[in-house]
């Protein structure tokens, strides 16, 4: 190994990816004074982050205190251990709830990272022990993306989480899909309208969610003079005896070694895209065609990891989304569409089989679990009728407009009657019949004697309010009737390197291996594959990147610590 090779790079960090753990992770280790070097397989950085809702799960934040919301450490503890129980140690929680506020204060302060409180957004399982009904997640604001220059056009881009172009937070958008039974709610979110016509008229570049996460993020890269490689894969770990010194990348083609002389922490994303990978480790959904992953993540870190004795965990789970496939487009996760009244979710037979309101990963658990007798619940069939569709976005449309060539596509199916519609998607027809008409009885008194749906905090928030008596239930009852199929998707996997509290990559026998580092979805999950409510992937994951750069950072000025 020739650490005096032309061609080498050195850096006391190497930081392998460049979602929102990444940026991260690279700005705390450089507020500390360390030398930062953040490689990039793919041409473009932010990863899956770039192309999320943006939205943080980041307990007792700051900003969520100052704006009235009570919590406490018992509270969360409580329900995190009540979820997690022995998939993960009491140790990975505390560290998360006592840095989590620590790293946003510290972005915040180090003008990298501006959030605002998602007060009305509940956890995802508000309803147990030590649940919240909000204020536990966090959301970019909205950014002046002009601010990066033409480093904003090597930002990745995905496929709008609003229609007709509408820049909004999370929140703002949560108002606006309402707008149509509240008409009120304009006045809440009346600055969506401004931004987005800047945008049209005069390229201003006002970006919200996760592109608005990635570009404050790597904006402070830019002021903290962070280099970031783009088109560069890892190609395996460098080791000195049983520590690891840096990593050997292909850039542009050239391979190069970047020598770390303090540690090497990988957040180069899961194994989604890896469909050798899904089966070896038996993820329930083997194939790749449903994940909404970026196509970079095939498991390059947890691979290298694995070539230098580390251990991993929970490599089975992925953070399920149930997914359409639109024909020529990419994979689209469906959230809040489950929520609102007017629709149902089916199986091949017509029958119902969960409370389709539920959060998203507890969806698609129901889905594959119905799947499992008789092989009749993967496709399912989203089935609404026409009020349901003037009234609420779906997809990226808006209320009441469906592009005709998704019609033509396949991808949505319209019919006169519910019966027809059974007929056109290959759906039982008497059991779809029977369904709407128990469906609509239970939708007229508010109470779904079937499945609980509307009886739950988060079924709530994603409901319509002006409904009665049940926010989430109303008859199917309108002309024409609409049909979508609906796949057991992800985000991406869950599993990967098993890590300590301190973000320590262990090997198969526990011990730490000297040098290395993991975080994001390159590590195990470090709530056991628990998702506590909106943002439960990329805050706690972001959290964990700073706690290894604050780590790896005591390791610098005092080497015994590592």
């Amino acid at each position: 190994m020739d650490r005096d090779n032309a061609t080498a790079q050195h850096a006391d960090i190497v930081v392998v990816g460049s979602g929102a753990t990444g940026l991260t992770t690279a700005l705390t280790a450089r507020l500390r004074g360390l030398t930062v070097i953040v490689t990039e397989k793919a041409s473009t950085y932010g990863g899956t982050s770039a192309i999320s809702g943006g939205v943080m799960w980041i307990p007792g934040a700051s900003v969520a205190a100052s704006a009235g919301v009570k919590d406490s450490e018992t509270a969360i503890t409580t329900y995190l251990q009540h979820h997690s129980g022995d998939r993960t140690e009491p140790q990975k929680i505390t560290a998360l709830l006592q840095n989590g506020p620590q790293m946003l204060d510290e972005l915040r302060d180090a003008q990298a990272l501006t959030v605002e409180p998602f007060l009305s957004f509940p956890d995802y399982q508000a309803d147990t022990p030590g649940g919240m009904a909000g204020g536990r997640s966090v959301e970019p604001k909205v950014f002046a993306a002009a601010k990066l220059g033409p480093e904003f056009d090597h930002q990745r881009s995905g496929t709008a989480l609003a229609p007709a172009g509408l820049v909004g937070t999370m929140a703002e958008l949560h108002t606006l899909a309402k707008v149509r039974s509240q008409p009120t709610a304009l006045r809440k979110v009346w600055k969506v309208a401004p931004r987005t016509a800047w945008n049209k008229i005069a390229r201003r570049r006002y970006v919200a969610n996760g592109v608005s996460l990635v570009a404050q993020l790597r904006h402070g890269l830019t002021k903290h003079d962070i280099p970031l490689w783009l088109n560069t894969t890892l190609v395996e770990l460098l080791q000195e005896g049983e520590r690891v010194v840096g990593v050997r990348v292909q850039r542009d083609g050239e391979p190069i070694d970047i020598f770390a002389s303090t540690a090497v922490i990988l957040t180069a994303g899961g194994f989604e895209q890896n469909a050798n990978m899904r089966r070896e480790y038996r993820v329930r959904v083997p194939d790749t065609d449903t994940t909404s992953g970026v196509e970079t993540n095939t498991g390059d870190a947890i691979r290298a990891g694995l070539a230098v004795g580390a251990d991993v965990g929970h490599m089975t789970k992925a953070w399920w989304a149930p997914t359409f496939l639109p024909p020529g487009e990419k994979p689209r996760i469906c959230i809040f569409e489950r929520g609102k009244p007017g629709h149902i979710i089916v199986n091949a037979k017509g029958e119902r089989y969960a409370n389709e309101a539920q959060p998203y990963g507890s969806f698609v658990e129901a889905m594959l679990e119905a799947d499992e007798p008789s092989g009749s619940a993967v496709p399912s069939y989203m089935i609404f009728d026409n009020r349901y569709r003037s009234r609420y976005p779906f997809y990226h449309w808006l209320p009441g407009r469906t592009p005709q060539r998704f019609f033509d596509s396949g991808f949505i199916t319209k019919a006169a009657t519910v019966g027809e519609l059974a007929h056109l998607m290959g759906i039982d027809p008497n059991g779809l019949i029977n369904t709407v008409s128990r469906f609509n009885e239970m939708a007229k008194t508010g109470s779904d004697a079937d499945f609980g749906r509307g009886s739950h905090a988060f079924d709530r928030y994603s409901g319509d309010p002006v409904v009665a008596p049940n926010p989430c239930l109303a008859p199917l009852a309108q002309a024409p009737f609409y049909a979508v199929r609906l796949y057991p998707g992800d985000l991406g996997t869950c599993g990967g390197l098993a890590i300590n509290e301190h973000g320590q990559v262990l090997d198969t026998q526990g011990s730490t291996i000297p040098g290395l580092y993991a975080a994001g979805n390159s590590a195990a999950s470090p709530l056991g594959g628990f998702y506590p409510g909106a943002g439960g992937t990329i805050g706690p994951n972001m959290t964990f990147g700073y706690i290894a750069a604050c780590h790896a950072a005591a390791a610098h000025r005092s080497p015994q610590a590592s």
